[in-house]
């Protein structure tokens, strides 16, 4: 993306579910002008990535999937998983330490 496009990444909903490897659902706005919903951070044996939204549709028997929405450039898809996943880790930031308060209500104890 140019240095005038800016993007902000917020995670809309965590999925705490061990079966699932959709790991969050996340929306971005892109220059203050476009909001794109649906994003997901996916963990997979490579690590974590970002997909796109996506449909489905069945041609011949299969199931196939086309994205929504996508980076037209390599620099721009870079910029936009790179938001998303920050934003990610901010979000698991923020639950580990609202965790640790949780666990530990009248403060440390002596």
């Amino acid at each position: 993306m140019s240095a005038k496009t800016s993007i902000s990444a917020r995670i809309d909903r965590m999925v705490d579910s061990a079966n699932s490897k959709v790991k969050a659902v996340a929306s971005v706005t892109i220059g203050g002008a476009f909001a794109v919903h649906g994003i997901k951070v996916i963990d997979s044996q490579k690590g974590l990535f970002v997909q796109m939204p996506q449909s489905s549709y069945e041609k011949g028997g299969q199931k196939h999937y086309t994205d929504q929405f996508h980076p037209i450039t390599a620099n721009a898809r870079e910029e936009l998983n790179a938001t998303v996943l920050d934003a990610y880790e901010q979000k698991l930031e923020q639950s580990d330490t609202l965790d640790e308060d949780e666990e530990l209500p009248f403060g440390p104890s002596m």
